[in-house]
């Protein structure tokens, strides 16, 4: 750990002008490696809210419980995407001119139409408004709040950072030579943060502090830590690279420990303090802090390990490559994925669960549940990339190329040109000399993506997860407030 500590500090001088407004304006070589990332973790976030639909059917018994460790463990999702998030932002801006007007114009399209017109979307299907006045006043409370569907909170948080971005990379340039200092205090604060929160706020029968607890998962500042994390990551990649690759079995062990870490403490609130599960699953606490770093060290030496073997080709001849494209394609469509899978979820989960033999196991059930909406998300979301204007309603602003692949086809839209990428110096692959060719996730095509796991306890949900636990509960009496969705943790 000492070397590498040398290593990114003698770094810093380096990197240190490219947080400069002299530095190089050329487009950014892509990193590949974030798009297996942001991918599987849509896919996880289809995972969390599949796991909390169903939990029910384990009744109350040791199976229940069970699911809900797993749902535990999947609560990585959002800390990924806030990480994602400020990767790709400073990894686009780093060292250049920041044009506020045309950042801004492209989120509208982006991130802020595909918002609001799936808010619209799920106050109609959720709350089945009797008038237009009350589709109205629904509508406009739904979008401020992020309250429309449970997942659409990341939205709100994404936006926040869009805003206070500018300040963010002012941040960076004023530790850029002190990185680790900033991460480490980022990473104390996180966790004393999320403790006062869980052992205080979260517990609070205040009206004031209850109201907190209810909407603080969409206040930006409550993440700090990852989108520091992912900021930093970005200015010195070559070196996280180079870390991860080199210290895989670190990472490795450190997350099986900090996983079985993870559900010793779940046992014990359960089983020994008898806490509701909706607070015993809540992401934020700060057993989730290390797990999260965790699990983002480990997705990242996976993604690098897959990343090696694109140093060795051309730049089109990585793009032709069908792991490439195949990656690429998921990556494109997770932010569709992210906004559109509840309604399919909602569709099937009674349908494909009634139709399915109630005598099969339930964790074959929730498998084949998860890849039924995350094949028909998947679907969906692709159709409309390739659709001209429905393409917009996914956050790009015009059809996914269909021929030799998303990334290519951005090239020739002018969203970026292919560069060398600047780990080609690392050793991570010796017998190879060519440079890794890539090309920059365009944030404002795909958007934002993400989300899983929920701050409150039971009793604080609000919203329309309430709305969706109020619809189903005569149905599912089992599956009520006091399980299914809820014990998820889901006021996303």
């Amino acid at each position: 750990m000492s070397q590498t500590s040398t290593s990114l500090s003698s770094s810093v001088r380096r990197s240190s002008d490219s947080l400069s407004p002299r530095a190089s304006s050329g487009k950014r070589p892509h990193v590949y490696e974030l798009d297996p990332l942001r991918a599987c973790t849509a896919l996880s976030v289809i995972a969390v809210h599949v796991l909390a639909a169903t939990a029910y059917l384990n009744g109350s018994g040791p199976g229940y419980a069970i699911q809900n460790a797993f749902l535990v463990a999947f609560h990585f999702t959002r800390e990924i995407f806030m990480f994602v998030t400020a990767f790709a932002l400073v990894y686009v801006y780093n060292g250049r001119r920041f044009p506020l007007g045309q950042f801004w114009r492209k989120r509208s399209l982006g991130v802020i139409f595909p918002y609001v017109f799936w808010s619209l979307v799920y106050v109609v299907v959720n709350t089945h408004p009797s008038s237009w006045s009350t589709f109205f006043k629904t509508a406009l409370f739904d979008v401020a709040t992020g309250n429309a569907s449970y997942q659409l909170y990341y939205i709100l948080l994404t936006l926040q950072f869009y805003l206070i971005f500018p300040l963010f990379m002012g941040l960076l340039k004023r530790w850029q030579r002190h990185p680790w200092l900033l991460l480490l205090g980022s990473f104390v604060l996180q966790v004393l943060l999320f403790y006062v929160d869980y052992h205080t706020v979260q517990r609070s029968s205040d009206p004031f502090w209850h109201t907190v607890a209810v909407y603080q998962d969409r206040i930006v500042l409550m993440y700090q830590f990852y989108f520091v994390l992912g900021g930093l990551a970005a200015l010195y990649f070559e070196q996280v690279r180079a870390f991860v690759l080199r210290h895989a079995r670190l990472i490795i062990i450190t997350f099986m420990i900090t996983l079985l870490a993870l559900w010793v403490h779940f046992a014990e609130q359960i089983s020994v303090y008898r806490e509701p599960m909706g607070y015993a699953t809540s992401v934020l606490q700060p057993s989730m802090v290390f797990y999260s770093v965790a699990v983002i060290g480990l997705a990242l030496w996976l993604c690098c390990r897959w990343g090696i073997g694109l140093a060795s080709r051309a730049g089109h001849e990585v793009s032709k490559r069908l792991s490439v494209r195949f990656w690429g394609l998921c990556s494109d469509a997770s932010f569709g994925v992210y906004l559109i899978h509840v309604l399919i979820l909602n569709q099937l989960r009674g349908s494909l669960l009634s139709f399915l033999p109630e005598s099969w196991p339930v964790a074959l059930r929730v498998i084949l549940l998860w890849c039924a909406v995350a094949t028909l998300s998947l679907a969906v979301s692709s159709a409309l990339m390739y659709t001209p204007w429905l393409s917009r309603l996914v956050g790009r602003a015009g059809p996914r190329p269909r021929a030799a692949g998303g990334h290519e086809g951005r090239r020739k839209e002018g969203k970026a040109e292919i560069l060398p990428d600047v780990s080609s110096r690392q050793a991570v692959s010796r017998s190879t000399t060519a440079a890794t060719i890539a090309l920059v996730p365009v944030v404002s095509q795909t958007g934002p993506v993400d989300a899983a796991g929920a701050s409150a306890p039971q009793d604080l949900r609000s919203g329309a997860l309430a709305r969706y636990e109020q619809a189903h509960h005569k149905n599912h009496r089992s599956d009520s407030a006091s399980s299914g969705l809820s014990d998820g943790g889901h006021a996303l």
